[in-house]
Formats: C-alpha cells, sequence, structure tokens
C-alpha cells in the first residue's frame, strides 16, 4: 500500500503520491491578515480540493496523511476548517508548527541535510539551516506573498518597504554553503527565467537564479504592473499565482539581499518530500 501526502498551504493544495505532485491554487490564506480567519468564500474554493485529492488516493488503495501550515495554524476559526474537512473526506489534518514546517522543508530539499533552505509561501516564510547532523538555525516568520499583496494593497513600493521590514526579523541566519528554495514563489521565478509556456517541474528543479536574475524580473514584474499583462508576459503561471508573483519577487530579492547571497538553487523536493520522508520513517520506526 502506498502513501499520500497532501499540503493544505495558503496559496496552494498539493498532493503527492506515486512520486506525482498535483497542485490546485485556492488561495486559503486570502484576508487571513486582516480579518484574522480564513474567509466562506477561502474555505469554500479549497475544501472540494482536498476532498477532491483524498478521494483519488484512497480510490488508488494509498494511505492518506494531510496536513496544513501558516493560514490554518494562524486562523481563528481554524477548527471550524479542521471540522469541515473531516465531515466531508474524513480526512484528520494535522496543523504543524512553523518550525516543523522548516523541518520538513530541510528534509524534503536537501539530500544530506548540510544546507540552508528557504521556503517562501503564501502567508509565512521559513529559513532553515542544518549540518547533516543537527540544526543550526531554525525560524518562521508571517511574510508570505499572500499577506504581503494584501498588506500593502498590491502597491511594489509598499510591498518591498513591508518585506524590508519583516525580513529583519530573522536575525542572525547561520547561512550553509548552497542555498536551497522551495515553493511556489521560486519555482515559478524559475520557470518564468526559462521562458517556459507551460510548467515543466523537471526543467525548474535545480534552476539557479541569480540576484541579478530576481532583480531583472522584480523590476519587469513591477512595470507590467497588473495581473492580465503579467499573464499575457508569462502564461507559464497559473491565474491566481500572477496576482502574487509581484510580492514574491520583491520578496526574494530583499531577502538574498539580506542574506548576502548571490544566487539560490531551486529545488521541486519540498516540504511535501520531506513529510512523505517523515511519513515513512514513522511508520518503519513503528514496524508498519
Amino acid at each position: 500500500m502506498g502513501v499520500a501526502v497532501i499540503d493544505i498551504g495558503s496559496g496552494s493544495v498539493r498532493m503527492l503520491m506515486d512520486g506525482k505532485k498535483q497542485t490546485v491554487m485556492t488561495k486559503l490564506g486570502e484576508g487571513l491578515n486582516a480579518a484574522g480567519r480564513l474567509s466562506e468564500e477561502a474555505m469554500a474554493r479549497t475544501i472540494p480540493v482536498i476532498g477532491g485529492f483524498v478521494g483519488e488516493a484512497e480510490r488508488s488503495g494509498h494511505t492518506v496523511y494531510v496536513f496544513a501550515t501558516e493560514a490554518v495554524r494562524a486562523a481563528e476559526n481554524r477548527a471550524e476548517f479542521l471540522r469541515a474537512v473531516h465531515d466531508l473526506c474524513g480526512a484528520d489534518v494535522e496543523v504543524i508548527s512553523g518550525s516543523e514546517e522548516a523541518e520538513i522543508a530541510l528534509l524534503g530539499a536537501s539530500a544530506d541535510g548540510d544546507s540552508t533552505v528557504v521556503d517562501i509561501g503564501g502567508a509565512s516564510v521559513e529559513i532553515v539551516s542544518g549540518d547533516g547532523r543537527s540544526l543550526l538555525y531554525v525560524r518562521s516568520l508571517p511574510l508570505g506573498v499572500v499577506r504581503l499583496t494584501e498588506q500593502a494593497g498590491g502597491d511594489a513600493g509598499l510591498i518591498r518597504a513591508y518585506a524590508v521590514n519583516g525580513i529583519s526579523g530573522f536575525g542572525d541566519v547561520r547561512l550553509r554553503p548552497g542555498l536551497i528554495g522551495v515553493g511556489g514563489t521560486l519555482t515559478s521565478l524559475a520557470a518564468m527565467k526559462l521562458g517556459l509556456d507551460r510548467y515543466d517541474p523537471d526543467a525548474v528543479n535545480g534552476t539557479r537564479l541569480s540576484a541579478e536574475d530576481i532583480s531583472v524580473l522584480a523590476a519587469r514584474l513591477t512595470v507590467l504592473g497588473s495581473e492580465d499583462a503579467i499573464k499575457a508576459a508569462y502564461p507559464v503561471l497559473p491565474d491566481m499565482r500572477c496576482g502574487l508573483i509581484t510580492a514574491g519577487a520583491i520578496f526574494a530579492e530583499e531577502l538574498l539581499g539580506y542574506l548576502g547571497a548571490d544566487g539560490i538553487t531551486v529545488s521541486e523536493s519540498d516540504n511535501l518530500d520531506g513529510y512523505l520522508r517523515y511519513k515513512q520513517r514513522e511508520l518503519a520506526s513503528c514496524g508498519k
């Protein structure tokens, strides 16, 4: 019997099953920054997607594990959301902490655990460093691209100001050689750099984004401005990503500057893969 893992993120719901990933953007975290709650509209977009993934995995005979990140853990009405998911498809969702989210990103993206991994999400950003034996630095901050976009009203200058102010909360990051980036913002920027019309995970995986690459993309996105113009210029982007990618590019630019990094290598292996490996180890230790 195989194992399927579903990640309920602030921007998208994703499933990893039999080595393949599926992603549906639902923007669950939309409105969370202002209201402190998951909106009825965002939940209505998201819960059926989760149910569809769970049903697909169960029909294929897989054991299903579902976890949620910052949008759910920060929401005042998270119990209502979790109950609605369970009522629809019977899934018990594990709401992981920010530090756990960072740790599974490292487990997923770094084969030997000797790396620094950056995970830019919809409602939070994690940075984790390990030396292959232990964790040297772990921090999660509520700085995701959905939050930044809404907080700044889409204004690029305000996005940059909020990003600079927020990033200072990471303090002294203990960097390891080989900075790795995961999450939809960075994979999208890699696809844009490569000029892809359709998303190709094999092409994106391992792509190096230099600091200059990111600055050029951030500047162009700022000039393009509207979601329609961004979609026309970068058809590889899902519609919901077009309204978030400017904030993502600006944040990535400022974060690399803060870290003193000249670039970042994008990985398709991320917290989905890390959570799967974590669960497989857990099952093996129990003799299952």
